[in-house]
């Protein structure tokens, strides 16, 4: 993501809560001061948020377009979602969409390099980008008059990106130094890439991470870069979205006026590395060591399916039972009641072909890492073995409703909502269904789907210990 920023963050992944050491590109949710559980509402249909009314439509070049007018305020955010991410780059080219995250705002055939950015400022805008395993997107939010400008911007990169060889060397010198300090040199910061590829086989598409390898960077030639631009950054693999301050279809006609005439791709093909045939070998364990980690950590991951599964709803509230606040499990039970660590959450990636799902804890000083994994693993089992309490559910359910409702307030987080569901789940209607989806979550649903997902057999353990803990630094 971008450095400058001038709006909020953009929460797109509502099953997301991951510790800073997991991952670099996505913002850790911090442990909250103990609350009361609120006692279930009367009449959860009466809370409900009205549907967003949006309307979809394709244009003839295959650009799937999202409009959903809000005149509570004067203003407008335009998000982009490019269908590709660190899951689709071929093996030696980690990073390459993360390096374009970066490379689409070095210019484009009417905008001058940083010339974007710098028009968004001088509105008074917010802009950033990000990017993730399925999805690179970017967005907007600017003073509703300035609608016209924005997508002209967006529509221009997306056309006549300039590709060249000092934008790749600078670039790339940026991906690298933001390598260098959010993993390389950051404690825990290569946990992830190791619990990726504990988790995944080799030749999986999640097995790396978004952020790349140096490398891979290092070896990537304009040629190769062009390739992958020139492959997935078409208007038949995006989805432009706009909520706002505009007529929607007024807003239709300016979208075909600034989109409608870029080419589609080519081929209409965008390649998707195959999932490999997976055998079940049953329970994983791996140690690894950091010579930056102060303390040992320790976790447990399992493979999870996709968002659009059934299920998915039930690891929102699971979630919410682990992580959410110092009265939540994780931390209750190894932090406050036991000591054993000094921070421990729950969580999960919703991930296109099935994601993951997370438990883990920083050891506090002088304690044993065997004790609090020990302890990991047993409230792992206690989800399995007995039924959440009803305060328990009330409260869970309770934080995600009450999310559910605030999240229609912004232009960006509706804009945001509205672009991940028509991307993992296939429908941006999905926005208008979740609500009633967490409703019907019920404690017998957390308890199965634990046993089913959470199951022994299905366990990556790890951990991760300071370097000096190494037997082979003893010698």
């Amino acid at each position: 993501m971008r450095e400058q920023q001038f709006g909020a963050g953009l929460e797109y992944n509502k099953r997301m809560i991951i510790l800073p050491f997991l991952t670099a590109s996505l913002a850790a949710i911090a442990v909250t001061a103990p609350v009361p559980a609120p006692a279930p509402p009367a009449n959860a249909a009466t809370a409900k948020p009205a549907p967003l009314a949006f309307e979809t439509h394709t244009l003839a070049n295959g650009l799937r377009v999202i409009l959903l007018e809000d005149h509570r305020a004067p203003v407008a955010t335009v998000q982009v979602w490019y269908r590709v991410g660190s899951k689709d780059e071929p093996k030696g080219k980690s990073g390459f969409a993360h390096l374009f995250e970066h490379l689409m705002f070095k210019g484009s055939k009417n905008v001058p390099t940083e010339g974007h950015a710098r028009y968004v400022e001088q509105l008074g805008g917010a802009y950033n980008a990000a990017t993730s395993f399925d999805q690179t997107f970017y967005y907007e939010t600017v003073p509703a008059n300035a609608l016209d400008r924005v997508l002209f911007l967006e529509a221009d990169r997306m056309a006549s990106l300039i590709v060249d060889e000092p934008n790749l060397k600078s670039e790339r010198d940026v991906v690298k130094e933001e390598y260098r300090s959010r993993v390389a040199n950051a404690p825990y910061g290569e946990l992830i890439k190791h619990v990726l590829s504990l988790a995944y086989p080799v030749g999986h598409p999640y097995d790396h991470p978004p952020i790349g390898s140096i490398p891979d960077l290092d070896a990537a030639t304009l040629a190769d870069v062009k390739a992958f631009h020139d492959t997935y950054y078409k208007p038949d693999n995006a989805t432009l979205v706009l909520v706002g301050d505009f007529v929607a279809a007024d807003a239709l006609k300016r979208v075909e006026t600034y989109f409608g005439g870029i080419p589609k791709s080519a081929t209409g093909n965008f390649p998707r590395i195959a999932l490999p045939t997976e055998t079940t070998n049953g329970a994983k364990q791996q140690t690894f060591y950091d010579k930056l980690a102060p303390l040992p950590a320790v976790g447990v991951a399992y493979r999870v399916p996709a968002p659009n599964d059934p299920d998915a709803p039930v690891f929102n509230v699971i979630t919410q039972i682990l992580s959410s606040g110092a009265s939540a499990r994780l931390y209750r039970s190894l932090v406050r009641d036991q000591e054993l660590a000094l921070q421990a959450q729950g969580g999960g990636f919703d991930l296109l072909n099935g994601g993951m799902f997370f438990f883990f804890a920083i050891a506090n000083g002088g304690k044993d890492s065997n004790a609090v994994a020990t302890a990991l693993l047993t409230e792992v089992d206690k989800l399995r073995a007995e039924p959440v309490s009803d305060a328990e559910l009330a409260k869970a359910k309770n934080q995600l409703l009450t999310s559910e409702v605030f999240g229609r307030i912004g232009t960006e987080s509706k804009a945001s909502a509205l672009a991940s569901a028509d991307l993992l789940y296939g429908s941006a209607n999905e926005v208008n269904e979740r609500y009633d989806k967490l409703v019907a979550v019920m404690a017998a649903d957390v308890r199965r789907v634990a046993s089913k997902y959470f199951a022994p057999e299905r366990r990556n353990e790890f951990s991760v210990l300071p370097a000096s803990m190494d037997p082979k630094a003893k010698k």
